[in-house]
């Protein structure tokens, strides 16, 4: 018996995907030629359509509120708050009575109490279900 030859399932085609390419850029860019040939653009006489006009700008004098110089309120003093009132200063050449009494300073605020805080333990990892190389 004669052995039958069987062809293969793959054929080259590499050489019929290049001529479909080539023939389908070559007809693309035919095609805008066409089209360019058929809508030429228009010619400019020498005058260009487009004529640019500089914008007038005219200059008008500051209001008069505006060139004198802005009157400020007068800001009440304000008193600094929980802060103890400070003995007046002496001068120091002149010593300090003996039986001046010690300013009473106010007593400072509370401190807010710390609490203590307890972190979870971890739960522990499960044992793996079957033991491979990345397991042990």
């Amino acid at each position: 018996m004669e052995k039958q030859k069987r062809k293969s399932g793959r054929s080259d085609v590499s050489g019929l995907k290049w001529a479909i390419s080539t023939a389908a850029f070559a007809v693309t860019i035919g095609g805008w030629g066409w089209l360019a040939a058929q809508n030429p653009p228009e010619v400019a006489a020498g005058e260009p359509m487009i004529t640019i006009v500089p914008p007038s700008v005219a200059y008008q004098p500051l209001p008069d509120w505006l060139s004198q110089s802005p009157a400020l309120p007068v800001l009440p003093t304000v008193a600094p708050l929980n802060v103890p009132d400070m003995p007046a200063r002496q001068p120091a050449a002149q010593p300090a009575p003996a039986a001046a009494p010690a300013p009473v300073a106010a007593p400072a605020p509370a401190q807010p109490t710390l609490r203590e805080v307890i972190v979870p333990v971890p739960a522990p990892r499960p044992a793996p279900a079957a033991r491979t190389r990345s397991s042990r």
